[in-house]
């Protein structure tokens, strides 16, 4: 038996002008995800937050205790005798995929039979970012165990530790020029380099991985990318000859999605029935580090 996918849902404020709130639409996103797979929220085992970027910058309590909450959970209900574990995850661009592992884990081990995994970005304060070019979205998956083979079937993760300066975030107490008071800015900072070697890195890994699971790019359907860095999807499609079996999401603006990119590319294949209809399906993440993660899903 593995694990599956039971659905995917996504979030983003309702007008293009909105900064967003990371908790709020992360916890749209798991009730959405509920709903559609039919699942009372009380019958999560696992809740694991994978967002980076968090509404004013909040560290306690969790974000995935705050989502727990909202999404309307209480902790003990008559026939429900069972509480819901959840912590946050901080691994990046790989944070969504990470989680994943995480709640297979957790589910083939008979821990829990169903979990969640919920990932979302804005900006902490609005307007007091420098460098901070990444799209106000969050996403939640549902998974469970399968009655028949397929799912999730082998996960790796590479670190390039040697580049962690090509993107850097850090929060700071400083001044603006229009503002009388000092206040919590956050500084975002990529080198011009970060990209490339994002693609770089994650073709290496992407064919060390096909070369252990002893597949070839032939035998791959779909692929599901982190929609950042800038380019990065284009130029994976180029470094592999798979235009039409790599998804890309439309931006929105000038701005890019984050942690939340690889679920967003997931709910477009899974709209058009692209997801159903691939029998292997890579996942390719990519986040500072420099981190790459990489999973096999078959159907």
């Amino acid at each position: 038996m593995e694990v599956k996918i039971e659905m995917i849902a996504v979030s983003r404020p309702w007008s293009g002008f909105q900064t967003g709130n990371s908790i709020k639409l992360s916890a749209k996103a798991a009730s959405r995800c509920l709903s559609y797979a039919g699942i009372d929220p009380r019958d999560l085992g696992l809740l694991i937050n994978t967002g980076i970027y968090r509404f004013k910058n909040i560290g306690e309590p969790s974000i995935a205790a705050l989502i727990q909450k909202k999404i309307g959970y209480k902790k003990t209900l008559e026939g429900h005798p069972e509480s819901t574990f959840s912590f946050d995850l901080n691994n990046g661009g790989c944070g969504w995929l990470t989680g994943i592992q995480l709640v297979r884990e957790s589910i083939n081990n008979g821990k829990i039979s169903c979990g969640m995994v919920v990932t979302g970005d804005s900006e902490p304060f609005s307007g007091l970012s420098q460098g901070f070019k990444y799209e106000p979205a969050a996403a939640a998956i549902v998974l469970s165990l399968s009655k028949v083979p397929g799912g999730f079937t082998l996960f790796r993760s590479y670190t390039f530790p040697g580049h962690s300066q090509e993107l850097i975030s850090r929060t700071y107490y400083g001044h603006l020029k229009w503002k009388r008071n000092g206040n919590n800015l956050l500084s975002v900072r990529q080198k011009e380099s970060y990209p490339d070697l994002c693609v770089d890195f994650a073709m290496e890994s992407l064919l060390n991985f096909l070369n252990e699971s002893g597949f070839a790019f032939n035998d791959i359907d779909l692929i599901i990318p982190s929609q950042s860095p800038e380019g990065f999807v284009n130029k994976i499609r180029s470094r592999t000859g798979m235009n039409d079996k790599i998804i890309e999401v439309p931006k929105k603006g000038d701005r890019v999605l984050h942690t939340a990119g690889p679920a967003f590319a997931l709910k477009k294949a899974w709209d058009d029935n692209r997801f159903r209809t691939s029998k292997r399906i890579i996942f390719l993440t990519v986040g500072s580090g420099i981190n790459v993660s990489v999973a096999l899903y078959e159907n």
